[in-house]
């Protein structure tokens, strides 16, 4: 089995399976990796809406690269401007959700990212979230450089990623001297360290920032669900927007922001 048949089976049987349905859906995938506590409600929401910062307030074409069912509500506030959302995912469960929730205003492609189905300079802008690290590690560039390449000149993409040298992860790797590795997660997982992004740079200007800090099992443990705890949250979000060289060299995900160049 590919790395690819291994995300596209577990989305396929779990991952994208809801517990609910209507406005408080809630997929496998959010309840593994999400904090989904009152507390932390306010701040993921915030979070989840730093992406518009760097997208087009409108255009004729939005690329959704590992679209999944677009499961929470800011991340239809994307393509709110945009003529036309184009979704693309290795899972049909995701496009038939996807579908449900975008209807005529979106496309629904069952593709890789290693080979777009589109020519070169389609699309106004691109977002890829929480998915090319799920990528052979090897593969990766070419699926970076494949979002590139289907870019207007002078667009940009925006792709949420994970930072392995995160201040948490090398605290992780001190303890971890004198105890076992943790057991793998459920699907493949691999993320380049933040200076792996520069090699793009002969293509597009490459810019990281923060986006959250905390992945979901550390802030579950470390902020309480409590009014506390999300004071803790409006804090943390101050921080990254505060000081956001140093929140995006100790957080966990991060936003990498690749601009096309334009060669003409």
């Amino acid at each position: 089995m590919t790395i690819e048949d291994q995300v596209r089976d577990f989305y396929e049987q779990s991952g994208w399976q809801a517990d609910s349905a209507g406005a408080d859906v809630v997929y496998g995938d959010a309840q593994l990796w999400e904090d989904l506590r009152p507390c932390a409600a306010e701040y993921v929401s915030a979070c989840r809406r730093k992406v518009l910062d760097f997208l087009p307030p409108s255009g004729e074409r939005l690329l959704d690269a590992g679209s999944g069912p677009i499961q929470y509500p800011e991340y239809l506030e994307y393509s709110a401007g945009f003529a036309k959302r184009v979704c693309v995912d290795l899972s049909q469960r995701a496009l038939d959700e996807a579908r449900a929730k975008l209807g005529e205003r979106g496309d629904y492609v069952r593709a890789s990212l290693l080979e777009l189905p589109f020519p070169d300079g389609h699309f106004d802008a691109a977002v890829s979230l929480h998915t090319i690290y799920h990528i052979d590690r090897e593969r990766q560039e070419d699926a970076v450089r494949e979002l590139i390449r289907v870019l207007k000149p002078g667009a940009r993409a925006v792709v949420v990623y994970s930072n392995p040298d995160r201040l948490a992860a090398r605290l992780k790797r001190l303890v971890r001297r004198q105890r076992a590795a943790p057991d793998a997660g459920p699907i493949y997982f691999f993320a380049h360290p933040l200076s792996w992004w520069q090699r793009f740079s002969g293509d597009a200007a490459v810019e990281i920032v923060p986006w959250r800090s905390l992945n979901a099992n550390e802030s579950r443990k470390l902020i309480p669900d409590s009014a506390l705890g999300a004071r803790m949250f409006r804090a943390v979000l101050a921080f990254e927007r505060g000081f956001r060289r140093f929140a995006t060299w100790s957080g966990c995900y991060p936003m990498v922001v690749l601009t096309k160049l334009d060669r003409s």
